[in-house]
C-alpha cells in the first residue's frame, strides 16, 4: 500500500514536469499548474520520505536557481513600496521553491531530464508547427513579393500573434534550449523527426526576430559543429555558409529583419532619445540610453540599491526628468537583468548573479556538459538585454531547468566523490 503512494506521487511528479515544460511556449498559465504541482509533489515527498543530504547549503543557496530569489528577502525590509516588493517577492516564489526538489529522495537527476526534455521538445515542437503553418498561410494569402516574408508583417509580435501574450525573447529562449537538446543529449527519436525539429525550431527563430536569440543561435550551432565535426568538414561548411550569405546579402538587405538586426542594434546601442529606430513613424528611446539611467541611479545607492519592487518607479520618474517620452509611456525597466537586480538590491544582489554564471560555467566545463552550458549561455545573454526574470515566462525556465542542470551537478559530483571513496 505505502509502495503504491510511493509509485503515485512520482507518476504524479513526472505528469507535472511535462504539463510545467510542454506549455512553457504554449500558454504560461498552464505551465504555472504544472509547476505549482511539482512543488506540491515535493512537499508531499518530503513528508513520506524524508530529505535527502544533497550537497552543502551554501552551495544550494548560490548555485541553484534559489539565487535569483535570496535578493528580495532583503530588498522587501528597506523598501518604501512594501505592497510592490510583496507582490514581486511573491511572483519570483517558483525560484524559491521549486529547487527544493534537489532533496528529494524518490526521483532522480535523470528522471526529471528526460520528462523535462521531452515536455519541452514536444512543447516547442507543437508551437513552433501551429505557428509557421498560419504564417505562411497568412502570407499565401497576399501578394506581395518573396523577400516581404521577412519583413515586419510576418515577424517579431505579429508572428506570435496566435499565441495570446508571448514575447519574442522567451519563445527565443525555448526553442534555443530545445535545439540544445536535439544538439548535446542522447534522445531517442527517429532521425527524420530531429531534421524535422531541427528545421521548425530554427525558422521560427529567424521570425521571431529577436537580435540577442539570433546570437544565441549562432553560438549553439557553432558549439554543435566544433563539437561533432572535423575541423576540415568544419571549414568547408562555414564557407559554404558565407558564400550563401554573400549570393544572399542583396536580397536580405532590402528586409525589415536586416534593418532591425544590423542598423537597428547599431542604434540600441548609442545615446539615442526620442529618435527613430526601424519604425519611421514612431520616437523612441534605445536601450543604452535607458541602460544609463539605471546606471546613474545605481551610483547614488550602490550598496543596498532601493529595494524590492521599486525599479520601475525610480526609472520612470528618471525617464521624466530627462524628457524620454517613450519610456515613460510604455513604463519601461532597465531592460538588463544585472542591472535592475543592482537597481534594487545593491551590487550583492548583481553580484550574486555574476557569481551563479561563473561557478555553474566552471562545472559545465569540468563535467563536459554542453547541455548545461547552453542554458547558461541562453539565459545570460537573455538577461543582458531583457528583465527575463520579471514575468512568469522567464521564472518558470529557470525554475525548471536551472534546478535540473543543478540536480545533474550534484549527482555527478557524488559519483565522483562515491567512485574516490572505493578507490
Amino acid at each position: 500500500m505505502i509502495q503504491n503512494k510511493f509509485n503515485i506521487l512520482k507518476g504524479l511528479t513526472m505528469v507535472c514536469i511535462v504539463i510545467a515544460t510542454f506549455f512553457l511556449p504554449l500558454k504560461t498559465s498552464l505551465s504555472n499548474i504544472g509547476l505549482i504541482g511539482l512543488v506540491v509533489t515535493t512537499l508531499l515527498s518530503f513528508g513520506l520520505n524524508g530529505f535527502r543530504k544533497n550537497g552543502k547549503l551554501g552551495f544550494f543557496l548560490l548555485f541553484s536557481p534559489m539565487v535569483f530569489f535570496l535578493p528580495l528577502l532583503w530588498g522587501w525590509i528597506y523598501s518604501s513600496l512594501k505592497v510592490d516588493a510583496f507582490h514581486e517577492l511573491s511572483k519570483y516564489v517558483f525560484l524559491g521553491l521549486t529547487p527544493l526538489f534537489l532533496f528529494r529522495k524518490d526521483i532522480q537527476a535523470g528522471t526529471f531530464r528526460k520528462y523535462a526534455s521531452y515536455g519541452l521538445l514536444a512543447g516547442s515542437f507543437l508551437s513552433g508547427l501551429i505557428l509557421l503553418i498560419i504564417n505562411f498561410y497568412n502570407f499565401s494569402q497576399t501578394s506581395y513579393p518573396p523577400n516581404w516574408l521577412l519583413n515586419h508583417t510576418f515577424t517579431s509580435f505579429n508572428f506570435l500573434k496566435p499565441l495570446s501574450g508571448m514575447h519574442p525573447i522567451y519563445m527565443g529562449m525555448y526553442f534555443a534550449l530545445a535545439l540544445s537538446i536535439l544538439f548535446f543529449t542522447p534522445i531517442k527519436l527517429p532521425k527524420i523527426l530531429k531534421v524535422l525539429a531541427f528545421v521548425i525550431f530554427s525558422l521560427s527563430i529567424v521570425f521571431l526576430a529577436s537580435r540577442i536569440i539570433y546570437g544565441i543561435l549562432v553560438l549553439l550551432v557553432l558549439l554543435y559543429l566544433i563539437h561533432n565535426l572535423s575541423f576540415k568538414t568544419f571549414a568547408v561548411l562555414l564557407t559554404g555558409i558565407l558564400v550563401l550569405g554573400v549570393l544572399g546579402f542583396s536580397t536580405l538587405q532590402k528586409t525589415y529583419l536586416y534593418q532591425k538586426t544590423v542598423n537597428g542594434t547599431l542604434w540600441e546601442l548609442q545615446e539615442n532619445v526620442g529618435t527613430y529606430n526601424t519604425n519611421q513613424s514612431m520616437r523612441v528611446d534605445s536601450r543604452w540610453s535607458r541602460w544609463q539611467v539605471a546606471i546613474d541611479l545605481i551610483k547614488e545607492k550602490p550598496i543596498l540599491g532601493y529595494g524590492g519592487g521599486i525599479e520601475n518607479e525610480v526609472l520612470l520618474k528618471e525617464y521624466q526628468r530627462r524628457d524620454m517620452k517613450s519610456s515613460v509611456e510604455n513604463e519601461y525597466n532597465a531592460h538588463n537583468q544585472f542591472l535592475g537586480f543592482w537597481l534594487r538590491f545593491g551590487v550583492v544582489g548583481s553580484l550574486l548573479m555574476l557569481v551563479y554564471f561563473f561557478r555553474n560555467a566552471i562545472t559545465a566545463f569540468r563535467y563536459q556538459n554542453l547541455l548545461f552550458l547552453s542554458f547558461l549561455t541562453i539565459l545570460f545573454w537573455s538577461l543582458m538585454v531583457e528583465n527575463v526574470l520579471d514575468r512568469n515566462m522567464g521564472i518558470n525556465f529557470v525554475a525548471l531547468f536551472g534546478t535540473l542542470f543543478y540536480a545533474e551537478f550534484l549527482a555527478k559530483e557524488s559519483k565522483d566523490l562515491a567512485d574516490e571513496t572505493t578507490s
